[in-house]
């Protein structure tokens, strides 16, 4: 009786809440809501720009060229991992999202407790890939390097994928303050998460820690970050009750449906930054590996700012489309085309006054800047931002079925036309059969959002 209770008191004052929330969606409440969600994102992604900017020139001057480039052969996998979500978080996400916006907190509560089960089933199915992985291929992929044993490639490779299922579970938490009409609390978390282990990392390294004490010293803060979060999630969201939590066959397979469209956009984008990662190693040497992945995470900071132009629109996108307000979410289309076009030309014309002098000092002059390269490089993270952009409209509202086969079949096109080019371009082959693919989805996708 006491439970009934309990459960009755708490949906009175979620029903509360949610009125006073519904209250705030007036025009203006709204444009303050993604001007604050904009600052945020243009907070967080300076932090992390910054960070990266720091990070090349204290990791080349701790480790050298040559393990700096074994360092990212590594982190690569891994690294990636750690920023996308298998699917599972953005599906369950925009659906709680949604829920919330109807008032069925025990529908959303149900829909939290299902997406734990299936993120921990596909983490413990990335495990053990990886696992059979190495033991199929280790002695092999261990050739690559130089400075490392075959047994510190081993350690330092488990404490990377360790950080990056961590991480995958950390942001799927972040998603709840969405719930609250916090989307920029999402986005605050998120930075702290992202960044402040890297700094950890980045410490480590320049006080001489190796490889694997610097991934051990990212790892532990992580760990730190997500329990303070947990306590916070659970003052704040009065749903998230453990007496609601209920396991549903049918819940766990529309959320793993929905998720594999969202599950082939990440696994795409690492296929081709893995592989051709991969490729410049076997073709080059890890200082040229080094070069290459330096200067492409250089020139895929123009992803992280123009795509903030529609990723700060998510939460307003989902939440629209689940009270039926097409109208608004027409404008809303307009309005981030024109600002990521409008980014994309700012960055652009930066990149081109400023882009050879900043690398070389940021580098040290240590790593080669090539022109081609870097042009070629620029055009295919350009395009990447416009599409990265605009695909909110179908991830917000979970419209990706199509479009993720697209991105998957213009992916493994690119990979290929990249290779087959290599003798003609070297390794610039990659990035331009990269921007002819980012220019063909980023085309796919003004027509499928315009449906």
């Amino acid at each position: 009786m006491t439970t009934r209770l309990e459960n009755r008191e708490t949906m009175r004052a979620l029903r509360r809440k949610s009125a006073q929330t519904a209250q705030s969606n007036a025009p203006g409440a709204a444009k303050r809501r993604v001007l604050s969600v904009m600052g945020a994102m243009f907070f967080s992604n300076g932090l992390t720009v910054l960070l990266q900017l720091a990070m090349v020139p204290v990791l080349i001057w701790a480790w050298g060229a040559t393990l700096y480039g074994e360092w990212i052969i590594l982190y690569t996998i891994p690294g990636y991992l750690a920023l996308t979500d298998f699917g599972i978080i953005a599906s369950a996400n925009n659906r709680i999202e949604a829920q919330c916006a109807r008032r069925y907190f025990g529908a959303a509560n149900r829909t939290y407790f299902n997406s734990l089960i299936v993120l921990t089933g596909m983490i413990a199915i990335v495990i053990g890939a990886g696992t059979l992985l190495w033991l199929t291929i280790g002695e092999n992929f261990s050739s690559l390097f130089v400075s490392l044993t075959r047994n510190e490639v081993l350690k330092v490779s488990a404490l990377l994928f360790l950080d990056a299922m961590l991480l995958l579970a950390f942001n799927h938490h972040t998603g709840l303050y969405r719930t609250l009409g916090r989307f920029n609390w999402t986005v605050n978390w998120q930075a702290i998460g992202r960044t402040l282990p890297i700094f950890g990392l980045c410490a480590a390294a320049g006080l001489g820690a190796s490889l694997i004490l610097a991934a051990s010293i990212m790892l532990s803060m992580r760990l730190a970050i997500f329990g303070v979060m947990i306590i916070d999630l659970r003052r704040r969201i009065i749903w998230l009750r453990f007496s609601w939590l209920r396991g549903s066959h049918s819940e766990v397979r529309r959320l793993i449906r929905t998720a594999v469209g969202f599950m082939t956009l990440p696994l795409s984008n690492m296929i081709y930054l893995h592989t051709t990662t991969i490729l410049v190693a076997a073709l080059t040497t890890p200082s040229m590996v080094a070069a290459f992945s330096t200067m492409r995470t250089f020139l895929r900071m123009i992803i992280q700012i123009v795509a903030i132009a529609g990723r700060s629109h998510w939460s307003e996108i989902s939440t629209a489309t689940a009270r039926g307000e097409h109208e608004r979410v027409q404008a809303m289309q307009g309005k981030v085309m024109r600002q990521t076009l409008g980014l994309s030309a700012v960055a652009v014309v930066g990149y081109l006054s400023l882009g050879k002098q900043f690398y070389v000092l940021w580098t040290g002059g240590k790593l080669e800047f090539e022109w081609v390269l870097f042009l070629a490089l620029l055009a295919n993270c350009t395009m990447i931002a416009c599409y990265y952009s605009l695909e909110v409209f179908l991830l917000a509202t979970s419209r990706v079925k199509g479009y993720a086969s697209v991105f998957l079949l213009a992916t493994l096109a690119q990979i290929a036309g990249g290779y087959l080019l290599v003798d003609f371009f070297g390794i610039a082959s990659f990035p331009i059969t990269g921007t002819v693919a980012a220019t063909f989805i980023f085309g796919y996708l003004i027509w499928k959002i315009k449906r």
